[in-house]
């Protein structure tokens, strides 16, 4: 199981003066032959991927492991 985060900054400030905001965009699963399946955090929207890494890139997404603590991000 992983989760897709994304970072959001408050007030419109940029990185280096504003707080940042981390928010879960979807969950999902990895299926077997290494495919992924995820749902918006919200209940809405559906998505089938390559892989869970493929699902974080498209989505401008950093991809976080559920129950490992790891977190690999890719550039927005």
């Amino acid at each position: 199981m992983f989760a897709l985060v994304q970072e959001f900054y408050e007030d419109d400030e940029g990185e280096e003066d504003g707080e940042s905001v981390t928010e879960v965009v979807a969950y999902g699963l990895t299926l077997p032959g290494g495919t992924a399946a995820t749902v918006g955090a919200n209940g809405n929207g559906f998505g089938r991927w390559t892989s869970a890494y493929s699902a974080a890139r498209r989505l401008h997404s950093d991809l976080v492991w559920l129950g490992s603590g790891d977190t690999e991000k890719y550039p927005s």
